[in-house]
Formats: C-alpha cells, sequence, structure tokens
C-alpha cells in the first residue's frame, strides 16, 4: 500500500467517506444499467442496419446523438466498443465514424478524468484493483512516459479506458495525453469503421476478412502485453 501512495493522490481522511459513498453509488449504479439496459443496448447497436434507421430518424443531430452515446459508452463500460465502432462505420461510412468516434472518446475520456481528479484515487479503485493498478504503473516513469502511451493505445486488446482512469490520478500533462493517446486509437477503431463500412455496401467477405485480421492482431498483441507487463513487474 505505501509503494501504491507513491503513484496516486490520497485523499484527505475526512473525505474519504464522501468519497465511498460516490463511488459506491456510482458502482450500483453501472451494474443497475448492464443488467438493465447494458445488454438491450448491445444487442441493438450490434443491429447495425436497425441502428443507422434510428440514427437518421435525429436527421441533422445523428452525429451528435451518436456521439453522445459513444462518450457515455467510454465511461460506462456496459456497451462494447467494438460494435459501436462498427456500427458508425455503417452508418457514417470509414472516416465518418472514424471522426465521431475519436471525438465521443475524447468527451469521455475527459469525464473520467474529471471524475477521476475530483474523487480521487478512492473513486479509482472502485473499478480498479491494486493488481491492475501494479501492471500499469510504468506511466509514473517520466522518462518512458510518452513511448508507453503510444504503444499502450496503439496496439488491439489493451485496457485503455482503466489506464485513462489511473493517468487521471497521476500529475501528467493532460494536453499531452489527450494528443498521443487520440492519434495512437485511430488504427485500433478506424479497422472497425472500415469493416461498417464494409457491410453496409454487402461487402460481406472483405468486412469478415478484415475483423478476422484485427482480432488475430489483438490476441497477438494482448498475448506480447500480458508477457512484457508480468516480466516488468517482476523486476520491480
Amino acid at each position: 500500500m505505501k509503494a501504491l501512495k507513491k503513484y496516486i493522490k490520497i485523499p484527505p481522511k475526512k473525505t474519504l467517506a464522501v468519497y465511498s459513498v460516490c463511488a459506491a453509488a456510482l458502482l450500483i449504479l453501472f451494474i443497475v444499467l448492464y443488467l438493465t439496459i447494458g445488454k438491450t443496448l448491445t444487442e441493438f447497436v450490434s443491429d447495425t442496419q436497425s441502428f443507422k434507421l434510428w440514427l437518421e430518424s435525429y436527421k441533422n443531430l445523428s452525429g451528435v446523438i451518436f456521439v453522445l452515446i459513444r462518450a457515455f459508452q467510454t465511461v460506462v463500460k456496459i456497451i462494447p466498443a467494438e460494435p459501436l465502432e462498427i456500427a458508425s462505420g455503417y452508418a457514417f461510412g470509414t472516416w465518418g465514424g472514424l471522426a465521431l468516434c475519436s471525438l465521443g472518446t475524447f468527451l469521455g475520456s475527459l469525464v473520467i478524468v474529471v471524475l477521476s481528479r475530483k474523487l480521487g484515487s478512492k473513486f479509482v479503485n472502485t473499478f480498479i484493483n491494486e493488481e491492475q493498478f501494479g501492471k500499469l504503473k510504468l506511466i509514473s516513469n517520466q522518462k518512458n512516459q510518452r513511448l508507453f502511451l503510444a504503444i499502450f493505445y496503439l496496439i488491439p486488446g489493451t485496457p485503455k479506458d482503466i489506464l485513462t482512469y489511473i493517468y487521471a490520478t497521476t500529475k501528467g500533462n493532460l494536453a499531452e495525453f489527450f494528443i498521443i493517446t487520440t492519434i495512437c486509437r485511430i488504427p485500433s477503431i478506424i479497422t472497425s469503421t472500415i469493416c461498417g463500412s464494409q457491410i453496409e455496401q454487402h461487402n460481406i467477405k472483405l468486412a469478415v476478412a478484415i475483423f478476422a485480421g484485427t482480432a488475430v492482431i489483438s490476441l497477438i498483441c494482448t498475448a506480447f502485453y500480458k508477457k512484457y507487463s508480468d516480466a516488468k513487474n517482476k523486476k520491480q
């Protein structure tokens, strides 16, 4: 626990009770949302054609509605990211989907940063245990921080939003963080939006090939990341 204090800001004891209540309330809210509407929303988003028609019913506001959904998904993980990204490619095309997903992710990440910095480590620990935190504590190393962030957000399969929660508790440069992570998320997002765009154009074989290729790359990258992370933590 002492080592953990080097990487996170411990709030004053008088505020811990308030933070605990807020964090618990948010956790309960997230669980309730997932159990009540999370699965339904996932099924709805996965039905790309119905989702596109629903967005089109908002006419000029369809893009705004999608950005809000994406931001909500970034903060409250009751909808998997990939189906939403594929649906954006289906509804808005490869580049439109990429732009809207990136904007929604930025806004959602901004909310995460505000919540984490206002409520402190007690709030973050509601979602992230010490073991998960330990595996990502390289972000505190200023010498390799930029490189670590770039690689972490570039490769598929890494817990990107978890790292956003953790980074928010550090004294890192937020402008630099958002620039690096927004750019490095692009390859992961655009493969999904291309897939969605090809489905809309009835190029099913190409869409399946892209999805399968991305899945294989994700599995390989995840395996390498886990191996590297475990080795690094053993040294420390």
